[in-house]
């Protein structure tokens, strides 16, 4: 039996127009006699959920990119990994068209790790040629203790608005299908009519977002939409500003569903920590307790976490796929954090987000969360040790951040600056500190 167990008759996946079953998802295998990668360029069709079921049942190692990744660096990924097949793609030099996938032409030897389920690129469609190695073990895992708290049961039905490619859709994918649950795809925005329309139809009972999509939910009225199905809403992603927590957790709390605010990485294949849906209210600030099965810890100011849902390493070239668990279930997550007396955790910052002015230590995420609670407007720090940027969306808030870190950091105007702009970002809907500091410096 593979990851998946596709012997069933019971719906699997919706799309606007048609229904599939889990016997339905089944493809034509993968055939060959060595260990392989199957690269899968993805959106949310389901041609594309049916080749990763597929690929994932087939003992490859499956590595998923962004349809929208450039061909430029798409090449190189190709060139330096050397997948077999190619699914998603007409052509590309070297490989033939095999029904609809491309078959690489040579036969170049391969040396994987027989647990190597599922390479996850470290930056979306930036192209970095660093992996993430998530094995078979750390997948199901993850996803047994997402169905757990979650509650998640075989008559759900999940929407999945978000890219496959990256871990939270992934997840979103994974812990529905292992239950034997239903998923709806779309590559519709969330600002699209035609999104909530599918959300009705198709009787949707829980909805995932990233910090963006719950600040576009605000604007277009979200919670006084009649979504009478809709039972749980998760974020992830990145941190959702302390005012929208308290805002969703309200509406939640009014029409009677379940508001989760969680954290993780994909390198924890993704989920690592999870607040209750009957403690968001009171631990808004904070990133909840470890998921089931993990444990969290503080070491020298930095957030470590530890469970069998832990990457196996990364990947930096070819040869790299043959190494086993180098990790051995500890994460150091690169994360600066705090814990109270209840045992919930809260990030202060990250390692490397800190500059320093006129010897004065500054962490860019406290002032990201500090300026969040004065305006309502999309912000990003950024800067180095001779000045601080803070990057926002609405110029009407221009002097208010400028009074705000002049009286709290007690900042001279010469060493800050506040940019009115649209912040960058990538398709998952994080911000894109890399650009914004080219951006801004």
């Amino acid at each position: 039996m593979g990851f998946f167990n596709l012997s069933s008759s019971k719906v699997a996946v919706f799309t606007n127009d048609e229904v599939y079953t889990y016997n339905d998802l089944k493809n034509l295998p993968f055939n060959s006699e060595e260990k392989n990668i199957i690269l899968i360029l993805c959106e949310n069709t389901i041609d594309i959920i049916s080749e990763y079921v597929t690929a994932m049942n087939s003992e490859h190692a499956v590595m998923l990119l962004s349809k929208e990744l450039s061909f430029e660096l798409l090449k190189i990924t190709v060139d330096k990994y050397k997948p077999k097949w190619i699914v998603g793609l007409n052509e590309f030099d070297g490989y033939i068209t095999v029904g609809k996938r491309l078959v690489r032409e040579k036969n170049i030897p391969i040396e994987i790790h027989p647990n190597l389920a599922l390479l996850l690129s470290t930056s979306g469609t930036t192209g970095s040629q660093k992996f993430v190695r998530l094995s078979y073990d750390n997948l199901k895992s993850n996803a047994f203790s997402i169905q757990q708290y979650l509650n998640i049961n075989s008559e759900d039905r999940a929407m999945v608005n978000l890219p496959i490619s990256y871990s939270y859709g992934m997840s979103l994918v994974n812990s529905h299908l292992l239950t034997g649950a239903s998923i709806v795809i779309t590559n519709e925005s969330v600002m699209e009519k035609t999104f909530w329309d599918l959300m009705k139809k198709r009787n949707v009972t829980s909805f995932a977002g990233v910090p963006f999509t719950y600040q576009i939910l605000q604007r277009i009225g979200f919670v006084n939409m009649n979504l009478p199905d809709l039972k749980t809403l998760t974020q992830a992603g990145g941190r959702l500003s302390e005012k929208l927590v308290k805002y969703f957790a309200e509406y939640a709390k009014k029409k009677n569903k379940k508001f989760y605010v969680m954290y993780g990485q994909t390198e924890a294949s993704p989920r690592i920590s999870f607040i209750p849906h009957d403690q968001v209210k009171n631990k808004y600030n904070s990133i909840g307790i470890a998921i089931p099965g993990g444990k969290l810890e503080i070491k020298n100011e930095e957030l470590v976490y530890f469970g069998a849902n832990v990457m196996l390493g990364y990947a930096d070239c070819l040869k790299d796929l043959k190494k086993g668990d180098e990790l051995q279930g500890v994460l150091y997550t690169g994360d600066t954090a705090e814990v109270d007396e209840d045992g919930y955790f809260t990030i202060t910052g990250r390692l490397k987000r800190f500059i320093k002015l006129f010897g004065l230590r500054i962490n860019l995420d406290e002032v990201e969360r500090k300026l969040e609670q004065q305006v309502s407007t999309a912000i990003a720090c950024t800067g180095n040790d001779d000045r601080l940027i803070v990057a926002i969306e609405d110029d009407q808030y221009l002097n208010e951040v400028s009074e705000f870190l002049r009286e709290i950091y007690h900042l001279h105007k010469s060493s800050y600056k506040v940019k009115i702009l649209t912040l960058p970002r990538f398709t998952n809907g994080k911000i894109d500190y890399v650009k914004l500091k080219e951006m801004c410096l």
